[in-house]
């Protein structure tokens, strides 16, 4: 679990992909959420997404975010404030790691 934590936050620049599932599962110091996998297949736009995972409180908060540079999914920075989530924001067909600012971690799990 300690290395996985590493491989998360030490290598800032390797591409989320590069985590196992292992990885993934074993992650320590990273909130935890649950997501309808549906949603996801289905187009849901990235601001409802963060707002109800609980990762902001508000819509307006998360699209101030996404404004200012601040969300990454996957590692890759979010530029679109009307981005729509896929099957390909999917690890491994069912987690997304979302960043909010320099240090604050989220794991989604999709059910």
């Amino acid at each position: 679990a300690i290395a996985t934590t590493e491989k998360l936050f030490a290598d800032l620049t390797a591409p989320a992909t590069a985590l196992s599932e292992e990885d993934i599962q074993t992650m320590e110091g990273v909130v935890r959420f649950d997501y309808p996998l549906e949603a996801i297949y289905a187009g849901a736009d990235l601001i409802s997404f963060l707002a109800e995972t609980k990762i902001f409180p508000s819509k307006g908060e998360a699209r101030k975010m996404i404004q200012n540079g601040g969300i990454s999914i996957n590692r890759v920075k979010v530029q679109d404030i009307g981005q729509q989530l896929s099957s390909d924001n999917l690890l491994h067909g069912k987690y997304i790691l979302v960043q909010k600012g320099k240090k604050h971690y989220y794991l989604v799990n999709g059910i």
